[in-house]
């Protein structure tokens, strides 16, 4: 049978594999000109790709991990001690080990050791996460962490990544970073990155899905879905005009027998023909929040800080994280070049959306100064900005029962996207996992190739 998959994420690659692995012939659309959805690259220069936003594994990432295997490409993850930092106070706090909580000043000494035994307690604890799910998480650690805790940890980081929100979310969602966190490694934390960016991964899943006679159509969105699954692609070129399929310039359509979309959920609704879904359906779709990733990739002439990451705990500060990739890879990888990321999650409609890469770096400079008094325009040598609308759902008590069904009412359509990994947070790992899913779920409708 001919499928039609929506997005050539990580998501949307696997689930190709995985149909073209039952027998079926599968094109993939991609409104993107490249591969891997929010874990694409970009070519910074000198024969090196690094992706749009910062990315890196866990110990416990068995999916993504499994999926390198099996496409034959077991040696090309490497794992790599990291470096973690906390902005406060103005400085920032080495936050690694247990030794480095005890020296965190901002917190008293005994909020230091409550902490420390809460975070233990969730890290080493059965890790069922139904408790959390009924709970905030500024309730939750204002009550077993302190409200110190609050004040000047949890607090800060959860406004800088979800602004006015933050009281709003579901201690769920933290409870799986504080365990997915240290993973296996008692010791050190490990993380991994591809020795030759996500790049090569997104290329595999193309050639294998190629191979069994199917298409990747990068700079080809999707404008419009009928019920009868015939798809309308977007123009090439149709990027430069947005995410709302409903602007773009159209081409010949296709008509597929099935079709498996891994496209944030208004995008979804908007390709859409009157009647293909059903109202509830979409109502519970778009129920779910998003909030922006806006990401500034900085190429540097001198490292920024030690640190690989930068938790930012002052909310004087106009971004989030710092995340100085050339502090987990050696610059020697890039011929002696540095990166840096400035880090953001925004409500759609704020102001710093709408700032070209030099404008967002002047309005982030006096926060730059703030970690590194020495820092200066003259330190930067490139700058890149992207944005994703669709980066971050926003995981409030009870998300469990708001998630939409892969499945969708009408036999044959599937819906694969961030809002339903639950209680994980997004990430290339879960995309995996959900791509899996997501093929399984179709193929469940399907008849066997051959029938």
């Amino acid at each position: 049978m001919r499928i039609a998959v929506l997005g050539a994420g990580v998501a949307g690659l696997t689930a190709g594999l995985r149909l073209t692995q039952a027998g079926h012939t599968v094109d993939v659309y991609e409104r993107w000109p490249g591969l891997g959805g929010q874990a694409a690259t970009i070519d910074v220069g000198g024969g090196h790709r690094l992706e749009r936003y910062y990315h890196h594994l866990f110990s416990t990432d068995r999916h993504i991990a499994a999926l390198y295997d099996e496409l034959g490409m077991p040696d090309e993850l490497e794992w790599l001690s990291s470096s973690v930092a906390y902005f406060a106070d103005g400085r920032q706090w080495p936050f690694v080990t247990p030794l480095d909580l005890l020296r965190f000043k901002p917190l008293p000494p005994l909020a230091r050791i409550r902490l420390g035994m809460a975070v233990l307690a969730i890290q080493r604890g059965p890790g069922a996460p139904g408790p959390f799910e009924r709970v905030t998480a500024r309730a939750w650690i204002e009550r077993y962490m302190g409200k110190d805790a609050y004040r000047a940890l949890w607090g800060p980081l959860l406004r800088g990544k979800f602004g006015e929100r933050a009281d709003d979310i579901a201690m769920v969602w933290l409870q799986n970073k504080l365990r997915l966190r240290r993973g296996d490694d008692a010791a050190e934390e490990k993380l991994g990155y591809p020795r030759r960016s996500w790049e090569p991964l997104f290329t595999a899943l193309q050639a294998r899905i190629e191979a069994g006679g199917g298409r990747v159509l990068i700079d080809r969105p999707v404008a419009r879905l009928s019920a009868d699954f015939t798809v309308t692609p977007g123009a090439p070129g149709s990027f430069r005009k947005g995410h709302d399929p409903r602007t773009f310039e159209t081409l010949a359509p296709e008509r597929y027998d099935a079709v498996l979309a891994t496209l944030p959920s208004d995008v979804f609704e908007q390709i859409l023909e009157p009647g293909v879904l059903p109202e509830a359906y979409l109502a519970r779709a778009r129920g779910i929040e998003y909030f922006t990733a806006l990401c500034l990739l900085l190429e540097l002439d001198r490292q920024f800080s030690p640190f690989y990451w930068t938790n930012i705990g002052d909310d004087a500060l106009p971004f989030v994280g710092l995340i100085e990739h050339t502090n987990l890879i050696a610059p020697e990888r890039y011929d002696g070049r540095r990166f840096l990321y400035v880090a953001n999650y925004l409500p759609r409609g704020h102001e710093l959306l709408d700032l070209d890469p030099e404008a967002l770096l002047a309005r982030y400079t006096p926060g730059l100064r703030a970690v590194n008094p020495a820092f200066d325009r003259s330190w930067v040598k490139q700058i890149w900005s992207h944005r994703e609308p669709a980066a971050q759902p926003i995981v409030t008590v009870g998300y469990r029962d708001k998630i939409p069904a892969m499945k969708t009412p009408r036999r044959g359509l599937v819906l694969a996207n961030t809002t339903q990994i639950f209680p994980e947070d997004r990430g290339t790992n879960y995309a995996v996992r959900e791509g899996n899913e997501a093929a399984d779920a179709l193929l469940q409708w399907l008849p066997q190739a051959g029938e």
